[in-house]
C-alpha cells in the first residue's frame, strides 16, 4: 500500500509538473518600428536583426522553459502611432519593446512606458531602444526602464574626431551641417565640443530642414568660401546622398566626417563623391576580424546578406540580453521584469568587436565604435558597388563612453 501510496504522489507530481512546463508564460517581446513607408528602410533591416536574435535564444532554450515569443507592429515612424501599438502589445502580453528608428518615437514610447509602469506595479514593461541616439533619452529623460543599446552623437564624436585628427582629415577649421531636429541639434553640440578639445576651429555652422531640400550646392557653397578643410554631419537618409553629391559635382575636396551614410542605397546613389568619407558606426565586420567574419558568414546563411548595416546590433543585445535570461530562467516561473532589468543593467557581453556593458546610473550601453572610410578596398561591399567601409580603427567602449549627464536622476525600483 505504501508502494501505490507513494507511486501515486510522483505521478502527481510529475503530471503537475508538466502541466506546469506546459503552462509556463511565455517571455513576449514587441518590436514597434517603422515597418512601412520611408522609414522602413531601418525598421525592416533591424526586425532581420531582431528576428536572427531571438531565433538563437530559442534555440538555446528560450526563457523560463518556454520560447520566447516575438510581435510585430507598424510605428509609420509617427510618435501617436507608436503609442497606439505600444497599447496593443502591452495587452496582447510584450513584457520588453523594442524600436530603433526615430528619436521621436522614442521619447513618446519611452515617457509611455514610464508612466504605464507606475500605474502597473508588478506588470512593468522594459523598453530596449537600439538606435534612437537622442542624448536626452540618457539624461532628463532617463529611467530605471529604459535601456539605450546604442551609441549617441557624443559617444560617435568622440570617437570619429580624434581619429580624423590622428589622420590629419580635419585640417585647421571644419564645418559643420547638420538637420534640424534633436539629433541634429546633438550632433552639431557634440561636433563643437569635441573640436574645441581637438583645438580645431569651427568655420561655420547649418541647421536645415529634415528631407525637404533637393539641393545642397548653396551650402557647399559656403563651405568653399568659408575654407573649411573639413564637413562633419550626423546626416541620414536622402539628405546625406544629396549633401555628398553636390560636395562631388563641385569638385569640394573637404573630407567629411559622417555618421549614419552606412544606410542601404547612401553609397550607390552618393556615388565616387562617398569615397575617402569617414564613418563612426557601432559595428564593423572586417573590423571584427575573424569572429567577424564567422558571424557575418553565420547571419549571411540564415537570412541570405551580410549584416553590414544596423543588423548587428539588434543581434548583440538580444545575445547580451539572452546571457542573461540564462542565469535567471527557472522553467515553469512566471516572467518577472524587474529581476530581468536588474540582472541586465549588470551584464556584459563579449561581442567580434569587443565588450559591451551596461552603465546602471544611466543605462547607457558601453560599447567600442568603429573609425571607417569609403574605400574599394573594404572587404564587405556596399549595395552593389565596389565600395565598402574600410576601418581604420576600433576605439574600445570606454575610451569612446562620454560621462554620465548630471541630468539624469534615475530612480531606482524599490
Amino acid at each position: 500500500m505504501k508502494t501505490k501510496a507513494t507511486l501515486c504522489t510522483a505521478i502527481v507530481a510529475a503530471t503537475l509538473a508538466t502541466a506546469g512546463s506546459v503552462r509556463a508564460e511565455p517571455l513576449k517581446m514587441a518590436l514597434i518600428d517603422a515597418l512601412s513607408g520611408p522609414g522602413a528602410q531601418t525598421g525592416l533591416k533591424y526586425l532581420e536583426g531582431v528576428q536572427f536574435g531571438v531565433e538563437r535564444l530559442n534555440r538555446e532554450g528560450g526563457f523560463n522553459g518556454a520560447p520566447i515569443e516575438l510581435m510585430k507592429y507598424d510605428s509609420q515612424t509617427a510618435p501617436i502611432v507608436a503609442s497606439e501599438k505600444l497599447k496593443e502589445a502591452i495587452a496582447a502580453g510584450a513584457r520588453i519593446v523594442m524600436q530603433v528608428s526615430s528619436s521621436a518615437v522614442a521619447a513618446q514610447l519611452s515617457d509611455d512606458i514610464r508612466k504605464y509602469n507606475l500605474r502597473n506595479p508588478g506588470k512593468e514593461v522594459i523598453f530596449l531602444n537600439i538606435g534612437s541616439e537622442a542624448y536626452e533619452l540618457t539624461a532628463a529623460k532617463c529611467h530605471f526602464w529604459f535601456f539605450r543599446m546604442g551609441s549617441n552623437p557624443y559617444v560617435r564624436m568622440n570617437a570619429l574626431i580624434p581619429v580624423m585628427k590622428e589622420r590629419g582629415a580635419l585640417g585647421k577649421s571644419v564645418y559643420l551641417i547638420n538637420q534640424n531636429y534633436s539629433y541634429g541639434h546633438d550632433g552639431q553640440k557634440a561636433q563643437e565640443m569635441f573640436l574645441k578639445k581637438a583645438g580645431i576651429s569651427v568655420a561655420g555652422t547649418i541647421l536645415h530642414d529634415v528631407n525637404k531640400l533637393q539641393d545642397f550646392s548653396p551650402y557647399i557653397a559656403r563651405v568653399r568660401a568659408s575654407g573649411a578643410e573639413s564637413v562633419l554631419s550626423v546626416n541620414w537618409g536622402n539628405d546625406a546622398i544629396l549633401l555628398l553629391k553636390a560636395a562631388g559635382d563641385a569638385g569640394l575636396k573637404a573630407a567629411f566626417g559622417t555618421t549614419e551614410i552606412n544606410t542601404p542605397g547612401t553609397i550607390a546613389s552618393a556615388g565616387k563623391a562617398v569615397v575617402g568619407s569617414y564613418l563612426a558606426s557601432i559595428f564593423s565586420l572586417e573590423g571584427a576580424g575573424k569572429a567577424g567574419e564567422a558571424f557575418a558568414e553565420d547571419y549571411r546563411a540564415r537570412t541570405g546578406s551580410y549584416p553590414t548595416f544596423i543588423e548587428p546590433t539588434p543581434v548583440h543585445t538580444l545575445l547580451m540580453l539572452g546571457d542573461v535570461l540564462k542565469k535567471i530562467s527557472a522553467p515553469g516561473a512566471p516572467v518577472d521584469t524587474k529581476k530581468i532589468a536588474l540582472a541586465f543593467e549588470n551584464a556584459s557581453y563579449e561581442t567580434p568587436m569587443g565588450r559591451w556593458s551596461i552603465r546602471k546610473e544611466d543605462h547607457q550601453s558601453i560599447m567600442p565604435i568603429a573609425v571607417s572610410i569609403v574605400s574599394p578596398d573594404a572587404k564587405y561591399k556596399m549595395d552593389g558597388t565596389d565600395l565598402g567601409f574600410k576601418p581604420v580603427r576600433i576605439v574600445p567602449g570606454p575610451e569612446a563612453a562620454v560621462p554620465v549627464d548630471p541630468a539624469c536622476k534615475m530612480e531606482r525600483p524599490s
